[in-house]
């Protein structure tokens, strides 16, 4: 029993539980890296409007259906094909998750919205109910559901193309830590020449890695902890990284031990100081990743992980290895009897003789070493990781991308979009009118292709809704009614001449019936005069005559008497005719004057305002045509018909919310989503928005941001704004750290400093290899955090080396220099072998934030290992006796 209380007894029973209880609650990798699979945002998220759309696309996410024929033009039989696949598609929309499907044939504008105006590429927008997790499955399903003959047909989204990118990512860095651990136990059983310390250090990596994945993912699931699949990634690595260095430390120790003594003796006092040399050079790592957990930035925050891979490696492998050696002893190193003898010259004792030597021109040396990097540095960093990785080897999810690119725009598939969330209707008048003010300004930025709203659907004005529009269609009808006035004008002209002939003529006729009468009387007269005259010559013989009878004479006189009688009679009836007829003529040609007078006025007071109103309608269209081509005329007006305008019932569907408080603008821009001129663009974005609403109707409404662009923004103002307060919280933790433990201050003062130049350095030849010279796009700012905590383990194991509890200052001794940095040059090049165990297959893959991680780590402890043996042993000296300036002019001028 008192054997199980051993310390190696006990360390292995702890760690075994450790293990056995890390197994039990490990959750599925698989399932819970796929859920960790997000684009990088904020600790501080945006709020998910989608929830609050009212659409029915909660908690949907959005895939975007590829059809395009390579070889041009889609042909009418094509388009049939395609509306047949989604039209199948959507009957089984429940087997794949559907809960929208918008196609072209669907609503109005998407005809405009989801075909290329090359004609050879078609879209269709998917909302699926599915989890991040399960995300690509259904999106090869779709993928094999939409398959066409003669047609290139791909399922895309950025978050498929970032999930897929992360997950390929993460199977590279599983290859790595196989080929790592491979490479680095053929170091230790090399440099030990031994089979056993390999295997008992794949047991120690096998523990911690194991303890520390567990250990991550049950504290974000318990706790909500920022975390992301890139940070539990580098967890892995850190941890076996660090296993191999502390177990190749403690059995280095173990052996150069004094063999008279017991293995367990001889082991409980290697962990003691283990834990003494390490700890300085941890622990200040753990606290700065701790402290990081409380930061907004979610790359940064997540270093929480780092704490605990460190955490955990820290406490497992001294204890792990001093329980092996306590069980196994001095067969540890079978079946070698001697372990790897280091040379007895090496670099780093050829750099401190010369930096002894002259230590001006070693700091020289660095500082070519350094500056160039720090000038080549720079803030400039993109973590969308949305660029495929090979073009020969393009992913579906990728090929969709580019085909989108290609045929709609760079910035289609990255669209940033504005919300604003009003308190009240935003689908008024004066509300529609502000909206469509502000797509015009946004339209008018530079570098923005096209803006989609609710008064602009498709990106274009709906022309039966401006003012100048609607004025020509006025001014049209206004002229047709001057037109109309006009003939009216004329038509009264000619009733009033028509009037007054019609008039004449009725008068006319009276006066020939006078006329007729008179005739008829002159008439009777002509006869009555001749019956006078055959009276008289009745009642006046001649005288040649002879002497009538008196009988004969009466009775022609009496005829004609009678004939004379009845003349007058019929004259004075005619007389009596011409009279009346003369009286009903003045009578009514009194009349007829009159009432042709009254009418003439009537109608010269009608065709008064007739004119009157032709010459207002003139100006009236005048000054209609004229407002038109002002800046009122390109104003959005919604007449009352505007319910029966089918555009504008379907954008009010896919671009307001179902409550009528919320409004989006959709704005594709030239350039790439992740790209510095999307920032710049997104800017100025922003601020046209918040200037266009001031002294609006809407100037109270939230406006929020959204889409891959604005995440980016979003991380670099947060870099800007913090990045001086993070380096300065790291900067004074680690000073004080340094300083608690090396009992200096100006050396934990010069070693913080180093640090900082050695990561900025590192950073700027990383970006100008891959940069500028590999063309690999800019490198996530994931890259350079990552380094930095493998170049910060490498710089603080490798200086502590060489400064740890020596008193240099009260003994110093020239040669002791000398011999102590060739003794630090023997063990600085182990850690550096089995280091690039691990670093240089991560260079090899194809991921470039490995690659970027790989070759920033790298050229930091390469550069680390040249200028620490290059400038200490000279400020050491420096530090003893700094030398005169006129002693140096002297020396330089013998």
């Amino acid at each position: 029993m008192r054997k199980l209380l051993k310390p190696k007894w006990l360390f292995l029973f702890f760690w075994g539980i450790v293990v056995l209880a890390s197994i039990v609650i490990l959750p599925n990798i698989t399932t819970f890296v796929n859920e960790q699979t997000t684009m990088p945002q904020n600790q501080r998220t945006t709020a998910k409007y989608q929830q609050q759309w009212g659409h029915g696309l909660a908690d949907t996410r959005s895939l975007t259906l590829v059809f395009s024929n390579p070889n041009g033009k889609l042909t009418k039989a094509q388009h049939r094909q395609i509306t047949k696949v989604l039209a199948k598609l959507n009957r089984k929309a429940d087997t794949y998750g559907l809960v929208q499907l918008r196609t072209a044939t669907g609503m109005t504008n998407d005809r405009q919205l989801l075909r290329s105006n090359d004609g050879s590429t078609e879209l269709a927008l998917a909302a699926v109910q599915a989890s991040r997790a399960d995300l690509p499955i259904i999106a090869n399903q779709l993928n094999n559901a939409i398959a066409a003959d003669g047609l290139t047909t791909s399922v895309t989204s950025s978050d498929l193309v970032y999930q897929q990118h992360v997950l390929r990512q993460g199977r590279a860095l599983l290859v790595v830590y196989l080929i790592g651990t491979v490479i680095t136990l053929m170091i230790l059983g090399l440099i030990f020449k031994s089979l056993l310390v390999p295997l008992l250090n794949l047991g120690c990596q096998a523990v911690t890695l194991i303890t520390t994945v567990s250990f991550i993912t049950n504290s974000h699931l318990a706790w909500h902890w920022p975390l992301t699949a890139s940070a539990l990634g580098l967890a892995g690595l850190v941890s076996l990284l660090l296993t191999p260095i502390l177990t190749w430390s403690f059995m280095r120790a173990y052996w150069r031990s004094a063999a008279d003594e017991t293995p367990e003796a001889v082991g409980l006092k290697i962990l003691t100081t283990h834990y003494r040399q390490w700890g300085l050079t941890i622990i200040p790592l753990m606290l700065i990743t701790l402290i990081a957990h409380w930061t907004a930035f979610i790359t940064l925050a997540s270093a929480w992980t780092i704490a605990v891979a460190l955490m955990i490696t820290l406490l497992a492998v001294p204890t792990l290895n001093d329980a092996f050696v306590g069980w196994l002893g001095d067969s540890l190193f079978w079946p070698g009897t001697n372990a790897w003898q280091p040379r007895s010259h090496n670099l780093w004792g050829q750099l401190s003789r010369f930096s002894h030597w002259q230590p001006a021109l070693g700091i020289v040396a660095s500082a070519l070493l350094i500056v160039p990097g720090i000038l080549s540095a720079n803030q400039q960093f993109a973590d969308d990781n949305l660029r495929p990785w090979q073009q020969a080897q393009l992913t579906n999810a990728e090929l969709g991308q580019q085909l989108v690119q290609v045929h709609f725009g760079t910035g289609a598939t990255g669209p940033i979009t504005i919300t604003l969330q009003g308190t009240q209707n935003l689908t008024n008048q004066r509300a529609i009118q502000t909206i469509d003010q502000l797509t015009r300004q946004l339209t008018a930025v530079p570098n923005v292709n096209r803006v989609i709203s609710v008064t602009r659907p498709t990106g274009q004005p709906i022309a039966s809704f401006y003012v100048n529009n609607q004025l020509t269609a006025i001014n049209i009808d206004l002229a047709g009614k001057q037109t109309s006035v006009a003939q009216l004008q004329r038509t009264l002209a000619s009733d009033q001449k028509t009037l007054k002939q019609a008039a004449t003529s009725k008068h006319t006729k009276s006066v020939d019936q006078l006329s007729d009468r008179i005739n008829d009387l002159a008439d009777l007269n002509d006869q009555l005069n001749d019956q006078l005259q055959t009276v008289d010559k009745l009642l006046t013989p001649s005288a040649d005559n002879k002497q009538p009878t008196k009988q004969a004479d009466s009775e022609q006189l009496h005829r004609a008497l009678s004939k004379l009688d009845r003349l007058t009679s019929r004259t004075t009836t005619a007389l009596d005719h011409v009279v009346s007829a003369q009286t009903a003529v003045a009578t009514e040609a009194g009349h007829v004057d009159q009432h042709v007078h009254r009418v003439t006025q009537s109608l010269k007071q009608t065709t008064a305002p007739f004119k009157t109103l032709l010459a207002s309608l003139t100006a009236t269209h005048s000054y209609l045509e004229s407002l038109a081509d002002s800046e009122v005329g390109h104003s959005f007006y919604l007449p009352a018909n505007a319910a029966t305008n089918q555009a504008y019932q379907n954008s009010l569907f896919t671009n307001v919310s179902s409550d009528s408080n919320m409004t989006q603008l959709t704005v594709l821009l030239k350039t790439a989503p992740g790209d510095q001129a999307s920032r710049q663009t997104l800017r100025q974005l922003e601020a046209v928005t918040h200037a266009s609403l001031l002294a609006t109707p809407l100037k109270a409404s939230k406006i929020t941001t959204t889409g891959i662009t604005a995440q980016q923004q979003a991380r670099h103002q947060l870099v800007n704004q913090h990045a001086l307060k993070w380096t300065v919280g790291v900067a004074g933790i680690l000073v004080i750290a340094l300083w608690l433990g090396l009992r200096s201050f100006l050396l934990s003062a010069l070693l913080t400093s180093g640090l900082a130049a050695l990561a900025i350095s590192s950073w700027g030849w990383t970006q100008l290899i891959m940069t500028q010279w590999q063309h690999a796009g800019l490198l996530s700012s994931a890259v350079f955090l990552s380094s930095l905590v493998i170049l910060a383990l490498h710089w603080l194991t490798v200086t502590l080396m060489a400064v740890d509890r020596q008193n240099w200052f009260h003994h110093f001794d020239a040669q002791r220099l000398q011999t102590h940095f060739y003794a630090c040059g023997q063990l600085v090049w182990p850690v550096t072998l089995l280091e690039c165990g691990y670093l240089l297959p991560l260079w090899l893959t194809a991921a470039p934030n490995l690659k970027g991680l790989a070759l920033m780590s790298l050229i930091g402890i390469g550069l680390s290992n040249l200028i620490v043996p290059a400038t200490l042993p000279g400020l050491i000296r420096w530090t003893v006796s700094f030398p005169r300036w006129s002693q140096l002019l002297k020396r330089r001028s013998a």
